[in-house]
Formats: C-alpha cells, structure tokens, sequence
C-alpha cells in the first residue's frame, strides 16, 4: 500500500540528499551498457584493477555521482544519448550505433582503461554527449551549447558565452585549450573532479557552470518548455 506521498507503507522516505544519487542509478541502468569482453580483451593490468566483471559498471557509477541531479532527468526524457564501456579508447560518437543488438542513438564510448586509472577521460566523454544534448537534443544537425546552441532560450543564452569564454585563453590545460567542445568537456571534468584547480585557473568557467549546470534554476527552464508542450498535445 501506498501513502500519500507515494512512499510504500513501512518504506522510509528518501531524503533529498538520496534522490540525486537514486536519479543518478535510474540512468545508469537505463543508459549505460557494458560490452562483451570489456574486461577480458583487456590489458593484464586493468584486469588486476577490477576483481569482478561487473566492477567497471560500478567505477562508472562513482564517476557520475558528482554531476547535478536535474541533469538525469533530462537525458532520461530524450531518446538518445548512451554510454557502452568498452575495452577500446574513449571517444564520442554522434549518430547511430548498435549495442548488444540494439540501435541507439549517440553513444560515449568509455575505455575500461580509463576507468581503472580513474581518470578524467569518462566525465569528459559524458561532457560531449552533454554539451550535444543540451544544445540542440542530441539531433544530427544543430548547434552543441558550446557552440551557442540551447534547446530553450535561457541555455541559449548560456551556450553563447561559451565561445567568449573559450576566446579569453584561461583554459585549464591543453586538452581543455584544443577546442570550444574539448573546452566544455573538459571543464566539466574538472569542476566535478578538481574544482578549486579550476577556480584557480579559470575562474569564468567555474563560475559559468555553478551558475547554469549546478543551479536548478538552469533545469527548471526545460522542465517548463516540456511541460508546455504536453499541455499543447
């Protein structure tokens, strides 16, 4: 039986702390596939990082604890955007693909390898499927915020100070300072990773992402375009 509030009878309540972690969960297992021999094609030392098959589907997990809640929602209403980890590079890949006998669409392919070294290659990969969702939904033609694209005006608005912010040449490091999509990507990395460093070395950009990414008010703007339109229908 369930109470007002749609919590089980007996079941505790989530607190608002638990439900970006559980919004978090709910994507990963819709989103996030582990291909066939990630592990066993595999160099030797990645093998001894991870004690079960399953262990770089949780290394993932804690990679993406730390992006904002209002995000997972987002993804979680397009039908696109996936991650399948795998044991070759890390890359993003727009367009589609077929993971364990199903088409997708716009896959972040993970390197098992980046996982065990813990690095920042899988935010940043995320932060390019990101960047194209939330500039023009992850469609084939359009404009990635980075490029000043934005499904709603207010991210727009967002998008298009990224290219300004990408000119004034404060980017974090090389990888950062390759190009205006690197930039986003990779500055997302490192505000979820080493933020202080980032703050240190681009102030702009750490403001720009606790001002957009990491307020709810940056969401709330999708949420009113999307609520809108079911009443249209």
């Amino acid at each position: 039986m369930s109470s007002a509030n749609g919590v089980l009878a007996g079941e505790q309540p989530r607190s608002p702390d638990e439900r970006p972690a559980q919004q978090a969960k709910d994507w990963l297992r819709a989103r996030v596939r582990l291909m066939p021999g990630s592990l066993s094609q595999s160099p030797p030392w990645v093998r001894g990082v991870f004690d079960h098959t399953w262990a770089p589907m949780e290394a993932m997990a804690r990679q993406i604890q730390c992006l904002p809640a209002g995000l997972w929602e987002f993804l979680l209403h397009l039908d696109r955007g996936w991650v399948a980890i795998r044991s070759r590079e890390t890359e993003y890949r727009p367009g589609p693909a077929t993971i364990r006998h199903q088409t997708v669409h716009n896959v972040a392919y993970v390197s098992v390898a980046d996982l065990a070294q813990d690095n920042e290659g899988p935010l940043r990969v995320l932060g390019h499927l990101i960047d194209h969702h939330l500039g023009c939904g992850g469609e084939a033609e359009g404009r990635w915020l980075s490029e000043g694209g934005g499904l709603v005006p207010d991210w727009q608005r967002a998008g298009e100070r990224l290219p300004r912010l990408f000119d004034l040449g404060y980017a974090a490091d090389h990888v950062a300072g390759s190009s205006v999509q690197d930039y986003f990507a990779q500055s997302l990395a490192l505000y979820c990773r080493r933020r202080q460093e980032l703050n240190i070395a681009d102030p702009q950009i750490y403001k720009w992402f606790r001002s957009t990414l990491w307020d709810t008010a940056f969401w709330r703007a999708e949420k009113r375009l999307r609520g809108n339109e079911k009443k249209d229908d």
